[in-house]
């Protein structure tokens, strides 16, 4: 399958009267994207700001940052999300827009504990991403009694709503770059690489909200599907539960894939992508681990394969087990994990014991532990919210918040801040030993 994104490179992002480019300045109406909320009976409105690369400012309760996209072809733009009509993502000619992105925040209390954040500025924004662009901050205002799970989807679809448009808005600027993806042809004599991509999902949240994340459908105890590694790129997979080291951003742009996207012909062939989800269930995690094997050997014919996983302990034990039974076939396996103590060393804590694993990297751990200044500038939250680390939130309905105020000098670690580090490699930190 062969997809092209041509890519338009804005120089600032501004609020406008109406929504367009000019001289390379990217102008957003409000109006335009509240005439999106309109439609969604759980949003009484949306409050929506600009934050810039160098601001006092620190934009909490992130679920998820988004890249401005279309499709410049006759396709549809987030099949499943945005319509009820579906297709198969990954082809055609994608408009990306390089130079900001669309940050969406969901300030409510279920998971608030869960939810990510960043500053414009200060010792983290200097390695982060997503602090060197101009970000569309939208936070909707809701009624307290609104479910959040029509929440949840009501702010993704206002996001994706938004990505469009702001993508097609430049529909008539010629890119600035182009780049074509196709995996199509294998060239004899080079080594067959495979990935696969376990994604995260919540599909064992305990409200039993299924996270419809895979064109709009949930995936709780999904076996290994094959994808085309376009599709993954083109909006097949769009998270909407709440940041965990992953964003829509890092999928549309999604680091493995595209790495091999361009070796491939040259120095590999990219043989394919398999999904998978975690298991949490010992059961569940055997006889996906032998499926995945399975179709790396079987499908793909694949000499190598390189895994990634979600969040988390099981879905470390899940990438090990799937990495194993490769091996048993044959097949080189890396699995890319995080680990989970930030006070140990990497070889006690990766949590992968097989013996016949024997290539193994780390980029990073979840719980490096650092202080943040005060802010001037709040966005995501109310002026009095409170910073909410790993053990703060909401249990059986009760607030426990127990954080500091989030203006103020706060407590982070890695896996707070979006941009820092990524399940995917969408990030600049790396796990080193001291």
């Amino acid at each position: 399958m062969k997809l092209t994104v041509e890519t338009v490179r804005i120089k600032d992002l501004q609020f406008g009267e109406s929504t367009c480019l000019r001289d390379g300045v990217l102008y957003v109406s409000k109006e335009d994207i509240l005439a999106f909320a309109a439609g969604e009976p759980c949003f009484d409105t949306l409050k929506i700001d600009i934050a810039r690369p160098g601001d006092s400012t620190r934009i909490i309760n992130v679920v998820d940052v988004v890249q401005p996209r279309c499709k410049m072809s006759d396709n549809i733009d987030w099949p499943g999300v945005l319509t009820d009509d579906y297709e198969i993502a990954g082809s055609g000619v994608t408009r990306a827009v390089e130079g900001m992105g669309i940050v969406l925040c969901q300030n409510d209390t279920y998971w608030s504990r869960k939810w990510g954040s960043f500053d414009m500025s200060g010792e983290c924004a200097e390695i982060n991403p997503y602090a060197k662009m101009p970000m569309l901050v939208i936070e909707p205002l809701t009624p307290a009694d609104a479910d959040f799970r029509e929440y949840r989807e009501a702010l993704r679809r206002v996001g994706f709503k938004t990505s469009v448009m702001l993508a097609k808005a430049t529909r008539e600027q010629a890119a600035d770059s182009s780049e074509t993806f196709d995996n199509s042809e294998r060239r004899p004599g080079l080594p067959n690489v495979a990935y696969v991509y376990q994604i995260y999902s919540k599909q064992y949240d305990t409200q039993n909200y299924r996270e419809p994340m895979l064109y709009g459908n949930a995936v709780p105890d999904t076996l290994p599907l094959i994808m085309q590694p376009t599709e993954v790129l083109d909006g097949a997979i769009s998270p909407c539960g709440g940041f965990r080291c992953v964003t829509t951003y890092e999928i549309q742009n999604h680091p493995v894939i595209i790495e091999l996207m361009r070796r491939h012909g040259k120095e590999l062939n990219f043989a394919g992508v398999v999904i998978t989800v975690t298991s949490v269930e010992a059961k569940h995690r055997n006889l996906v681990s032998k499926m995945a094997a399975s179709l790396l050997k079987e499908v793909f014919h694949a000499d190598g394969a390189i895994i990634t996983k979600g969040v988390g302990g099981a879905s470390t034990l899940c990438v090990g087990a799937i990495a194993s039974e490769a091996e048993k076939l044959g097949i080189k396996a890396v699995p890319i994990i995080q680990i989970l103590n930030g006070k140990s060393n990497l070889g006690v804590e990766c949590m992968i014991s097989d013996h016949n694993v024997n290539s193994i990297v780390c980029s990073g751990t979840y719980y490096h532990n650092f202080s943040l200044p005060a802010v001037e500038t709040l966005l995501g939250g109310p002026e009095d919210a409170l910073y909410l680390s790993g053990d703060d939130g909401v249990i059986g309905g009760h607030k426990i918040a127990t954080g500091d105020p989030a203006k103020g000098r706060v407590r982070s670690t890695y896996m707070k801040q979006v941009g820092l580090m990524s399940q995917v490699g969408f990030s600049y930190g790396m796990a080193v030993d001291y």
